[in-house]
């Protein structure tokens, strides 16, 4: 997790705006990782930010740090990225990456057309391209190996408490960013 760390505080490090995105589906178990990490997030900040909801899909903080709940569907948040402009993007998402479960780490932009995003509608790959088509972006992309996928079943307990120490270390890299 410490690599993860770092490439993180690295990547958001002299940025203006940064948009993340949550990934996944809560009705598959471990699939809702990117969801669970970004609602954390949300509530995190919406002790100090009133204008935060869990029942908003599209959270900002500041007009700097853009928290986006993308479910499946991440493609239908490519307009309002594409209007907010951040100049970095991490997107959060369980992925099968033929690791031990729970192994959480930087999926490289050329690895996702082989590694496993099979829950979204249109491929992450092509969502990728569109939008570096139409923004000046970076976007670092976080997976974790699922344990379960099974539908119905909420995150298994390994994959809860990666989603809770990853969300820990996103505080508190974003704190700093947000000084």
């Amino acid at each position: 997790m410490e690599s993860v760390q770092s490439t993180i505080k690295s990547f958001i490090n002299n940025s203006n705006k940064i948009a993340i995105l949550g990934i996944g589906n809560y009705l598959k178990s471990d699939d809702g990782f990117g969801v669970y990490v970004v609602e954390s997030l949300v509530k995190n900040y919406s002790k100090t930010h009133e204008n935060l909801s869990l029942e908003k899909e599209v959270n900002s903080v500041n007009n700097r740090l853009i928290l986006m709940n993308c479910g499946v569907v991440p493609e239908n948040f490519t307009d309002v990225i594409k209007r907010e402009n951040p100049d970095k993007i991490i997107m959060v998402d369980a992925a099968l990456m033929h690791q031990d479960p729970g192994t959480l780490r930087i999926v490289e932009s050329d690895e996702i057309s082989e590694t496993g995003f099979s829950t979204h509608a249109l491929p992450l790959s092509i969502i990728i391209k569109y939008i570096n088509a139409h923004i000046d972006t970076e976007i670092l992309i976080i997976g974790i190996e699922p344990t379960d996928l099974e539908f119905g079943e909420p995150l298994s307990g390994l994959i809860k408490e990666k989603a809770d120490e990853f969300s820990k270390i996103l505080i508190e890299e974003i704190d700093s960013f947000l000084v």
